[in-house]
Parts: C-alpha cells; sequence; structure tokens
C-alpha cells in the first residue's frame, strides 16, 4: 500500500511557518519595492510576492499575495434575471501568470518516470541487488508500484498520456513560455496535487470567486463595460491584437495587485461548474470560500475565466465564462474512452489554468475535491485507461526528484536494456 506522502508534506508545510515561502515576520523595508506595496498583513505574519522553483527542474513560476475580502458571486441560470451571492474570502497567494509549458512538461514527464519505475519493479530481486546504492529508488521499488485503480486516494497522482496530435495541441507553438492548454480539469487538478506533494504546500486551482476577485483587483473593474478598448489591449491579448495565436505570459500591463494576462491569452479554468439551474439557493446570501464553489457533478461544464487570444473583445471580461463541451473539445480524439487528460479540438487549444495556494492547510475533507476526478464518468474512464495501460498512477513525495535522478543512472539504463 502506498505510503501516505502528500498528507505528510502538506501537514509539516502547516506546521512550519517559517519555512513557508512568502510568508516573513516584516514587510519588505523599501516601501518602494512592489514586493512592499503588495505585501498582505495576516495573524501569521506578512505575506509578500515569492518564487516557485518546481523541485528537480529549472522550472519556476511566481506568486503574488492577494488580501482578503468579499468577492460578488453571480448565481442565477441562464436567461433569468441577475441574482449573486457574496463569498468570503481568506487571503491567498494566486500565480502571477498562467501556467506555461515549462512547468507542465514537468508533470507530463510523470508518464516515462512511472513506466520506468514499473518496468523495474518486474524485475524483482536482480533489480534490488542492483540499486542498493539507490535509497530513493530503492524505497520507493520497496512499495506497491501503483494503487487500486478504483482508489484515487491522496497518495498517488495520473500521470498525463502522450499527445496523439501535438501539432493541434500546440496551435500556438510550445515554447516554454506559452501558457499550457487543452487539458482537461481533471488533469489540470492532477497536476496541483503533484505540485503539491512535491513542493510541501498546498497548491489548486482557484475557485471562481477566488479569479474574480484576484482578477480584478478588489475594484470590480471590468475594462470591457467602459468601453475603453485602448485599456483592454494594454492587458489583454484577443482576437482583435493577437494573430490568433497565444503569446507569451506576462508580456501585457499586470493589474494593481500584480497579476498578468487574468484577461485574454487562454481562458483559465477554475474549479466551478455550471449548473443548469444556477444557484438559487445563494441568492442574497453571504458564504464561506468552499461553500460559495459550484462543485461539478455530472456533466455539468466546468468554467474558464477571462476570455481568449480568439475571444472578441467584448467577450475578453471578468464575467466571461467560458464553458467546456466534453463531447465537442474531444471530437477528433480517436481513443475509447476518449482521454480524460486531454482534450483535442478548438476552442480548448485556447484554455489553460493558473494556481492558487491557501495560507493555511486544505481541510482534509476538500483535498479529494479539488484534485482528484471530479465526477464517476471521469473517474471510470482513468480507471479503464490504467487497466489497460494507457496510463500511469504512481507515488508522489518531496522525494521524487530524487527518485527521477536515480532513474536516469547508467545502472538503470543496463538493468532496462
Amino acid at each position: 500500500m502506498l505510503v501516505n506522502l502528500l498528507s505528510a508534506c502538506l501537514l509539516f508545510a502547516a506546521a512550519a511557518a517559517a519555512a513557508d515561502p512568502g510568508l516573513v515576520d516584516q514587510p519588505p523595508a523599501d516601501a518602494g519595492r512592489a514586493d512592499s506595496d503588495r505585501a498582505v498583513p495576516t495573524d501569521r505574519g506578512w505575506m509578500v510576492p515569492y518564487t516557485q522553483t518546481i523541485p528537480g527542474t529549472d522550472a519556476r513560476f511566481r506568486m503574488v499575495p492577494v488580501p482578503g475580502g468579499v468577492a460578488r458571486l453571480p448565481v442565477h441560470a441562464d436567461g433569468e434575471p441577475a441574482a449573486y451571492c457574496e463569498v468570503e474570502l481568506p487571503p491567498f497567494w494566486i500565480g502571477e501568470c498562467e501556467v506555461t509549458w515549462a512547468e507542465y512538461k514537468q508533470y507530463m514527464a510523470l508518464d516515462s518516470q512511472y513506466a520506468r519505475l514499473q518496468q523495474l519493479a518486474t524485475l524483482g530481486k536482480e533489480a534490488a541487488d542492483e540499486l542498493r546504492e539507490m535509497p530513493n529508488l530503492a524505497r520507493e521499488l520497496s512499495r506497491s508500484r501503483t494503487a487500486p485503480t478504483d482508489q484515487m486516494g491522496v497518495d498517488a497522482v495520473t500521470a498525463p498520456t502522450p499527445l496523439y496530435d501535438p501539432s493541434t495541441t500546440y496551435e500556438s507553438g510550445e515554447d516554454p513560455r506559452l501558457p499550457a492548454v487543452t487539458m482537461t480539469p481533471f488533469a489540470a487538478r492532477q497536476y496541483t496535487k503533484w505540485l503539491s506533494a512535491l513542493t510541501g504546500h498546498t497548491y489548486r486551482l482557484p475557485s471562481e470567486a477566488e479569479w474574480l476577485w484576484a482578477a480584478a483587483a478588489g475594484e470590480g473593474v471590468d475594462f470591457q463595460a467602459e468601453g475603453d478598448a485602448d485599456a483592454l489591449d494594454a492587458v489583454a491579448w484577443h482576437t482583435d491584437n493577437s494573430d490568433w495565436v497565444a503569446h507569451e505570459v506576462g508580456e501585457k500591463e499586470p493589474n494593481a495587485w500584480g497579476l498578468h494576462d487574468t484577461l485574454g491569452n487562454v481562458a483559465e479554468l477554475v474549479l466551478d461548474a455550471q449548473h443548469e439551474a444556477g444557484r438559487p439557493d445563494l441568492a442574497g446570501k453571504r458564504v464561506a470560500w468552499a461553500e460559495g464553489i459550484a462543485w461539478p457533478r455530472d456533466d455539468a461544464p466546468r468554467i474558464a475565466k477571462g476570455g481568449w487570444y480568439d475571444a472578441d473583445p467584448t467577450k475578453v471580461t471578468l464575467a466571461a465564462r467560458t464553458l467546456t463541451d466534453f463531447d465537442e473539445w474531444r471530437s477528433s480524439d480517436p481513443n475509447l474512452p476518449l482521454s480524460p487528460w486531454w482534450f483535442s479540438d478548438y476552442p480548448a487549444t485556447g484554455v489553460g489554468f493558473r494556481v492558487v495556494r491557501m495560507l493555511g492547510p486544505l481541510p482534509e475533507d476538500l483535498q479529494s475535491r479539488v484534485w482528484n476526478a471530479e465526477d464517476e464518468s471521469v473517474a471510470r474512464d482513468v480507471d479503464e485507461r490504467l487497466r489497460e495501460g494507457r496510463g500511469k498512477l504512481g507515488p508522489i513525495g518531496e522525494s521524487l526528484p530524487q527518485v527521477v535522478e536515480e532513474l536516469q543512472s547508467p545502472t538503470v539504463r543496463k538493468l532496462l536494456e
């Protein structure tokens, strides 16, 4: 049985506030610095921007703090009079930019890494004798190599299968600074689970309320609603200025809290789904952040925010929702079942995501909801893929970078020849 490495990592991180990136005892002394201007006071210290390197790689990304507040979230169904609830949000960090290919391809590499682990596991004692000098790898090989495929617990992650047609997915290219696109909501969630285990800090997709609050920088400003085309061009790539491709993250001006590309470039997946009937039970209420999430159920479309590079400027707004269509967005996928990790068709080529990190630990009862399969149909597809060997499920934890390094050794290569 796999050891629950992820929970151990996150509990350690929560208990070691002094080691938390982005949390300091005093704000930066230079009041003219952006880091000082954006410092957020909390009862645990000051939240400041920080750069996170993905362990074992050169890939890095920057997180910026967002003060707590109350976001106004629409809860009405389409065609009905506007209704809203208020969502109370504690402070959090959010990605300065959308997740790039430089970052996402580190997660994509899990497929080949887990394949090597599984090959070594079949060698039995021969491998154990040869790998005595590789403690991390030997320890992994002494455990079960995969969890039961019907138990998507908090101690393992699925690796995305290779793309069957990268020319479609990489419509805008695959430069490391371009935003990663076409992953399904399930794959995006698994990425954040993998990232959390490697770093020991809780990363996940934002809720729609968190995204709105951060993108508006607390002001509720919608550039398009003001009819200011120049203001929109300064911050967003859209169909009038993008040449119909995504652009490297961070090229446009940031908002007041330091976030780039919240409008345009690629639409950004959030935790929420759009329910056909809306959420009338919340109209006029004030709720906590988790209660404000429209948790996915059945085949409800997932929400992506902010518009994208091939959207008309009138659709590149804070209020805009791009809704996933699981059938249409995988219509050219030749796999059966259809891939649970990748979309294959337009407009998924313009859908990516950014990550958030909570100040406190993620409640245990929410871990599966934010990291794993959102509904039974996705879980079934993943399970079938794993049974057929067309997907990989493996352990995650802070030792994974060392395991990966040992997998590159001449000894391992010789064993796998």
